[in-house]
């Protein structure tokens, strides 16, 4: 072997060597500091989890397939460009660290090729003409971001960021040298490709070359270097991606494959009966490891930021920096506890104990006013493209609030003892939760528990007048179509959403559990209620309390009654006049895929007309009133108004809703507009009820 063939192995064997450790020891090292933080409440270990085909699925939809990047289609496509073009280049890629390990590439880059040794020569060369046309789709990828970022200035793009030109102009580089490389290949005088007729794009470059004077032995150097580069870039990007924020590609696929399959409506239980227990967090390893998972797997593309209704209205929340703040202090904090851990595993508690390794008011992002600024609508989670949880994260961080530093806005502390007192956010007697159904000929389980579904009524139906006429009017339906029903009346309590939102976690154990024994004492086995809220908590949430029952909401159950026959619904008399629209209600929507069955009986109601929102399904905008922001005061533009605007602006004479939250903000914002006379604002119940057949 001759000396240049010689070094050429050497420095080749030795940046592949320094290029591969590198990047294993960084996303190793990360992954070890993620995996310091706590075990996630609720959710098995790594090796316990018995549901792998629930994460495979999560790996095939969401990387394999890319399935929350298309719900932005144009940038989904565009994305899929780069993302399926690093899939393709893998074959190229490897081929080019065996031809460099094994010293080929000095003499013939093409002496081995993975697909000429599996397929034959004919399919690598038919290969790498569709590695070209994948090139042009990468570059194109690129290009597109990058006009997003520096040319429109996106919305969520709003950091400056040097990492995005470096990973642009690296892939580039890649996709570029290749292209150039391949035309000269064409072209050259001892690597010329008897197939470049199939491969025009190499073809059309080659001619490029000829045109400057670049032809036979000279193309052979050009060649060289073009493969050089590409390799080089290989190498550099190893080094650079595991440091920056596009550590994406690496973490991300283990953000989808390591979910959990509780629920995605449901918070963790804390078990408040062990005192060595973390009641909530404030210290970077008390988080559960997925929420410092998802700071590294974060490309900060702001899809969260965009549809976030705070951040949307001008608060100060914003959940793209709810994740990178942990991402930082992940960096940050978590180096140190982690070598005390390993070093001196004995004395390990209080060593990191003694560490100052706080988050909530250290961190801009992650202050008092972002953090109880949530409405909990689960938007930030549905729009991100690589599995982050802001809301989990959020509500961690509030329990630590109210649990341990009796910390909460001052409105909360009425709401808190209301639920406490008297069962119920409004602070009405208790004793009265059933005076809504009298004379309607309801009765209680105490009555009759002999009964084929429970209604549960919810603290709204019971208490706030104008969501007892949303009750009576669903006592009137079910009446019609014959169900035998009961409600617990003065035995049922409030379900404690507002509660464990709002991070009062211990009070919400105590209604939970109060519900469940009452239900179970009844034998309950099929639950209905028209709150979203209850709904969510009740399936959702009730099970880790043993509660386990069949939770319907009543936009699916009515509509169920109508597709069996046992109801017929009208058309309204104003039909043809008026025009119809929906709001959707995040915690039947996003929590829990229901997006069908209240537009189905709208559309009933309505003669098949239904105007929708610029903001609908997944994307519809909150009311504002979840994660108990409905006790709470909101300070600057409101949510709710921002959403009835909206609504009106679909030129709708009735807004249905499915949701007495929902009900009293859109009618609340209906009212600032000066509309309330001219516009209906009215429950799905309601509108099946008065156009009953």
């Amino acid at each position: 072997m001759a000396i240049s063939q010689i070094a050429f192995h050497v420095i080749f064997t030795a940046l592949f060597i320094v290029a591969n450790v590198v990047f294993v020891r960084a996303v190793l090292y990360r992954l070890n500091l993620v995996f310091n933080a706590r075990k996630a409440n609720g959710t098995e270990n790594f090796l316990e989890h018995k549901n792998w085909g629930f994460r495979i699925k999560s790996f095939v939809l969401n990387v394999i397939l890319q399935k929350k990047n298309f719900q932005e289609p144009l940038r989904g496509i565009m994305h899929a460009f780069v993302f399926y073009g690093f899939v393709t280049y893998l074959l190229h890629t490897t081929s080019q660290f065996i031809s460099g390990v094994f010293g080929y590439a000095l003499d013939d880059p093409y002496k081995f090729t993975l697909v000429g040794s599996l397929f034959g020569e004919t399919a690598n060369h038919y290969y790498e003409a569709a590695l070209q046309v994948v090139s042009i789709l990468v570059l194109i990828g690129l290009g597109f971001f990058a006009w997003r970022r520096w040319i429109q200035k996106a919305k969520g793009l709003d950091v400056h960021s040097p990492a995005s030109a470096i990973v642009i102009g690296m892939i580039s580089l890649l996709m570029l040298s290749t292209l150039l490389g391949e035309g000269a290949r064409a072209v050259g005088a001892e690597y010329a490709n008897p197939f470049h007729d199939a491969a025009p794009i190499a073809s059309a470059i080659g001619a490029f070359w000829e045109a400057i004077g670049i032809e036979y032995s000279s193309a052979d150097l050009v060649f060289q270097i073009m493969w050089w580069t590409h390799i080089l870039s290989v190498f550099a990007f190893m080094l650079y991606v595991p440091t920056s924020k596009h550590a994406h590609l690496i973490f991300a696929p283990f953000n989808y494959f390591l979910q959990s399959d509780t629920p995605k409506g449901a918070l963790s239980k804390l078990n408040l009966e062990d005192e060595t227990a973390v009641w909530g967090v404030t210290r970077t390893e008390d988080f559960p490891w997925p929420n410092l998972l998802d700071g590294l797997s974060c490309i900060e593309c702001g899809r969260c930021q965009v549809q976030c209704p705070a951040n949307r209205t001008g608060k100060v929340l914003n959940p793209k920096a709810i994740i990178v703040e942990l991402k930082h202090a992940l960096m940050d904090k978590m180096p140190e506890v982690v070598k005390i851990r390993e070093t001196n595993p004995e004395g390990a508690a209080d060593a990191v104990a003694a560490l100052d390794t706080s988050v909530i008011g250290k961190y801009e992002g992650l202050s008092e006013e972002a953090l109880w600024g949530c409405t909990t609508c689960y938007a930030c989670v549905e729009a991100c493209p690589v599995g982050n949880n802001q809301v989990n994260a959020i509500m961690e961080m509030r329990r630590h609030l109210v649990l341990v530093d009796s910390n909460f806005p001052a409105e909360l502390q009425g709401a808190f003892v209301n639920m406490e007192n008297n069962s119920n956010p409004w602070g009405v007697a208790a004793h009265s939760r059933a005076d809504w159904a009298e004379g309607l000929g309801v009765k209680t389980m105490a009555e009759d528990s002999n009964v084929d579904v429970l209604y549960w009524v919810g603290c709204a139906g019971a208490f706030d007048d104008r969501n007892k006429r949303i009750a009576q009017s669903f006592v009137k339906i079910m009446q019609k179509a014959d169900v035998k029903f009961g409600i617990l009346g003065t035995e049922e309590g409030c379900s404690g959403d507002s509660a464990r939102r709002g991070g009062n976690e211990y009070l919400y154990q105590t209604l939970a559990q109060s519900n469940v024994d009452t239900m179970n004492g009844y034998n309950v086995k099929k639950v209905v209620t028209a709150c979203p809220h209850c709904y969510n908590t009740i399936k959702n949430e009730y099970p880790q309390f043993g509660g386990n029952f069949e939770v319907i909401h009543h936009s699916e159950f009515i509509n169920e009654l109508a597709k069996d026959g046992k109801i017929e619904v009208g058309v309204a008399e104003d039909a043809n006049a008026g025009k119809y629209t929906y709001h959707d209600s995040c915690y039947i929507g996003r929590y829990n895929d229901n997006y069908e069955n209240p537009r189905d009986l709208v559309k009933k109601v309505s003669g098949g007309k239904l105007a929708e929102p610029v903001d609908h399904h997944t994307k519809g905008l909150c009311c504002g009133a979840g994660g108990a922001q409905m006790w709470m005061e909101e300070h600057g533009e409101r949510v709710n108004f921002k959403r009835s605007n909206q609504l009106l602006d679909t030129g709708a004479t009735t807004i249905a809703t499915a949701c007495p939250f929902c009900i009293t903000m859109i009618t609340d914002g209906v009212k600032q507009e000066g509309k309330i006379e001219e516009v209906k604002v009215k429950d799905i119940a309601e509108l099946v009820a008065e156009n009953l057949k």
